[in-house]
């Protein structure tokens, strides 16, 4: 996308999405077991890219002295009010503004589905990474059903149809070291039951989330690993 389509659809804070990613019984705890899976161990200089709202950053446990970037200033005056032990700066994933060398791992959450220029994306990220640094990128599968009608039915993901394995992995090689492909959340039924707009998040209080739960875990069971929900890539910086 445009970074003038990215901000007609996302340049603006959204309380209300943060609040439902980092409190809402049902999903706080799922984000921050996907977050942890995907981020930890943390390195000790720590840049979220495209870190919109803060939410990542906080199910980390707001970690001292990490730098989140995000397009919108919007969002960032946001990130700096609820989460005041990290820094925020307005910038583009283009065009990075930190020196070389000066981080030891970046971290991605569903960014990379929209950029128009990855592969630039990836240059700047092989920039500021110190050498034998990680990186460690997050991204919906196309192969989803959920991850596939989401994007079916929402223009402003609709860029989420490129977002495979094979497609990141090749991505990152053209830089880094790939350590590893993990997937993540099979089909995740909660994100619809308790959404605000699509469900009713008031369900996650009820008896009616052990059958949200029970069928999460069958899904674990039937669906392959390719076609889980999230992509998990981890790859490292050449030493130098």
């Amino acid at each position: 996308m445009s970074d003038e389509a990215l901000r007609q659809a996302f340049g603006y804070a959204d309380r209300s999405h943060f609040d439902w990613q980092t409190t809402a019984p049902g999903i706080a705890e799922r984000e921050r077991a996907l977050v942890e899976s995907a981020f930890l161990p943390l390195g000790s200089k720590v840049l979220d890219l495209g870190c919109g709202e803060g939410a990542t950053l906080f199910h980390l446990g707001e970690p001292e002295g990490a730098l989140g970037i995000e397009l919108f200033e919007e969002k960032v005056a946001f990130a700096r009010s609820v989460l005041p032990k990290c820094r925020f700066m307005v910038g583009s994933v283009y065009e990075l503004p930190i020196e070389a060398d000066s981080v030891d791992q970046v971290i991605v959450r569903d960014v990379v589905h929209h950029l128009m220029e990855p592969q630039r994306f990836v240059d700047e990220c092989a920039r500021v990474l110190m050498p034998g640094g990680r990186i460690d990128v997050l991204e919906p599968c196309r192969y989803n059903p959920l991850i596939c009608l989401h994007a079916l039915t929402n223009k402003a993901e609709r860029d989420e149809l490129r977002s495979t394995p094979t497609f990141l992995q090749n991505l990152l090689a053209t830089r880094f070291n790939v350590e590893s492909v993990n997937r993540h959340q099979p089909l995740p039924i909660h994100r619809i039951v308790y959404h605000p707009k699509l469900g009713k998040p008031a369900l996650a209080s009820t008896r009616a989330s052990q059958w949200v739960d029970s069928a999460e875990r069958l899904a674990g069971k039937l669906m392959p690993r390719w076609a889980w929900a999230y992509i998990h890539i981890r790859a490292f910086a050449p030493s130098r």
